[in-house]
């Protein structure tokens, strides 16, 4: 395949989708599923089908294949003309999976992956230091340990901007991030009851790059060291029907702005763009936003605004 744009190394699953027809049933209690799909899932593979729906040419690279996954995945990431030949099939493995129930607000999510992250099995690949280098820019998760840093390093050392998900203020793949998004569920999880004003200041001191906080449908705080001080976005209002993919496709949108060279600032708004049109529709990215209902929304906006 021709030289890619981005390289994606991280989370890819195949993930079993259920909408329900109403809430998420208490304990002991029933609900019906209204629709049901199979289809790719992860942070990685989410973002890889939103930026090759935008005209980037993709290689994802990571999670290993399994025995039920391989197939499913190869195919479907493949009419997305994405370059999945780093991926790796692993013989005795099922596969990455997850079983997620949507309501339309909100998700839940089942699946193996602390068993598969720490099983003392290595189910990922070995990152392709070629692939980094020809590469313009990069989208690493980092969950999986050396590789993980690996990757980073070779962005370093190849002078190749990467952008990142859900790290410490004071971790390597924060710090040396050109941009770094962190999600309402992270910072609740490891800095709770933080000033989160006063934690993006933090950031802001030890990350080079855009650092940006997200929490659903409240203001997005970001900053940078080009703004020199914490802004907020109101997300777009939409009338919402799938979350699942939300952050996924928000980092698609960041690296996207990257990528195209655009300021910190309209690159939180079109990447905020690209996460409410994906709300719109279930399963988010089984249907990924195009650049004309992202710059639609944009600008109906500034018409609200003038």
């Amino acid at each position: 395949m021709a030289q890619s744009d981005v390289y994606i190394y991280g989370m890819t699953v195949l993930s079993t989708i259920h909408l329900l027809k109403g809430k998420f049933p208490a304990s002991d209690a029933y609900q019906e599923i209204q629709e049901t799909f199979v289809m790719p899932g992860g942070e990685a593979a989410n973002c890889a089908i939103v930026l090759s729906n935008l005209g980037v040419r993709v290689s994802l690279d990571g999670c290993y294949l399994g025995e039920q996954t391989e197939k499913p995945l190869l195919q479907y990431l493949g009419d997305w003309n994405i370059d999945c030949s780093k991926m790796t099939r692993e013989a005795g493995f099922d596969g990455w999976r997850d079983i997620v129930f949507c309501d339309g607000e909100h998700r839940t999510v089942f699946g193996w992956f602390v068993a598969n992250l720490f099983g003392g099995r290595r189910l990922w690949t070995i990152p392709s230091e070629a692939s980094i280098q020809e590469a313009k820019c990069v989208a690493l998760d980092p969950f999986f340990g050396e590789q993980s840093a690996r990757v980073a390093e070779l962005c370093q050392k190849h002078h190749r901007d990467y952008v990142t998900i859900d790290c410490h203020w004071d971790s390597p793949f924060a710090r040396h991030a050109r941009a770094i998004i962190c999600s309402r569920e992270f910072l609740e999880r490891e800095y709770p009851q933080s000033d989160y004003g006063q934690l993006l200041g933090k950031y802001r001191e030890t990350c080079r790059g855009l650092v940006i906080f997200t929490f659903g449908s409240k203001d997005i705080l970001y900053s940078s060291p080009s703004l020199g001080h914490w802004l907020t976005f109101t997300p777009f209002n939409v009338r919402v029907v799938d979350t699942l993919a939300a952050g996924d496709t928000l980092r698609a949108g960041v690296v996207y702005g990257i990528l195209k060279g655009m300021p910190d600032d309209e690159t939180v708004r079109f990447a905020s763009a690209c996460s409410a049109v994906v709300c719109t529709r279930f399963p988010s990215v089984r249907q990924p936003p195009d650049m004309n209902e992202i710059v639609e929304l944009i600008r109906s906006r500034k018409q609200e605004d003038a």
